[in-house]
């Protein structure tokens, strides 16, 4: 299910947030001004400032708008200022089911050799 978010002018708010994760993704989402014109704002992405410290960034606000997390961004948010009254649209989150396998499975196997070393 998607996420809409609606903004007033001059109001900045946090549209993502994610903290603990260092999987490269991408996130898109979608910018409709109130007024039928084109959105006006600015988005803000704010990295991590932790051990690999990455200072924000601002790109300006557009109709479909995408922004990248890399491999060693742990913490990364993603805030929108708008300059006119706006919603956004953010889609719902797609789970695969096999990475929670693979995972599992990586994790059994490591206690299975944690194991095996213990008792050898």
């Amino acid at each position: 299910m998607a996420k809409t978010i609606s903004l007033r002018v001059g109001e900045k708010v946090v549209i993502y947030r994610r903290n603990f994760s260092s999987v490269p993704m991408q996130i898109h989402f979608e910018a409709i001004a109130a007024n039928g014109g084109l959105p006006e704002g600015k988005v803000e992405i704010c990295g991590s400032h932790w051990i690999f410290p990455k200072s924000p960034s601002q790109q300006p606000l557009q109709a479909m708008n995408s922004v990248s997390a890399g491999f060693w961004v742990t913490f990364f948010a993603i805030a929108v200022t708008a300059d006119t009254d706006l919603t956004i649209t953010l889609p719902g989150r797609q789970f695969s089911f096999t990475a929670p396998w693979v995972l599992g499975g990586v994790a059994i196997v490591s206690i299975l050799a944690g194991l095996i070393f213990l008792l050898s």
